[in-house]
């Protein structure tokens, strides 16, 4: 398990702490809560249990690396937006895995979303055009489709709306190198960080 170096990431969130484990099996679930270990147990499927407690364990790391209480437990809002808790105090979570790696950002200042994906992920163009509108299509038609996909789930994570919120109507705009912006329904308006690392497209909301 890893931090990934910020310092020279352009846009990068401050007080956010982001870091990386491949998935693990094996690992010990004494990390759990109660309530997690009774998740954990009810997963049917090995890889999902495997992708559940590397991210816990990662997100323990994160914690001790950040120099933050251990006590930190996690939970989650309604509509299934993470975030920890411990004495009334508020952290910032977000994780998001792929086949090869769980990654797990927290903050200690702002409402965050993470999404990752393989680099070299083929993404469908009539795929891209669905959670794109016209404009952004004529604006980014040639970024990497991955790294759009990325941005958007991102600010979707962000949100904490889930899947209750369509794609298409998040607007995305650039404002220099690796550093966006999203305009949800000309309501809300997010900042996005977006780089490449560990052959993964990682995009962070905030």
């Amino acid at each position: 398990m890893q931090i990934i170096d910020s310092k020279n990431i352009n846009s990068f969130p401050t007080n956010t702490l982001l870091g990386y484990a491949p998935i693990n099996e094996g690992l010990s679930p004494d990390v759990l809560t109660d309530k997690e270990l009774e998740d954990w147990q009810g997963f049917t499927n090995k890889t999902r249990k495997d992708e559940f407690l590397t991210a816990r364990h990662l997100f323990h790391f994160l914690l001790a690396q950040g120099d933050l209480n251990p006590n930190f437990e996690l939970t989650k809002e309604l509509l299934g937006k993470p975030f920890a808790q411990f004495q009334g105090k508020i952290l910032n979570v977000s994780f998001s895995h792929s086949k090869e790696l769980v990654m797990c950002a927290i903050s200690t200042q702002c409402d965050i979303g993470l999404d990752i994906e393989w680099s070299r992920r083929q993404v469908n163009e009539r795929l891209v055009k669905r959670f794109l509108s016209e404009n952004e299509w004529k604006v980014f038609g040639e970024e990497n489709p991955i790294k759009l996909w990325t941005m958007k789930e991102a600010a979707v994570k962000c949100l904490g709306t889930g899947l209750r919120t369509n794609l298409i109507e998040l607007e995305l705009r650039k404002v220099e190198e690796n550093k966006f912006s999203v305009i949800i329904n000309d309501d809300k308006s997010f900042q996005i960080c977006s780089f490449q690392q560990l052959d993964h497209q990682i995009s962070i909301a905030y």
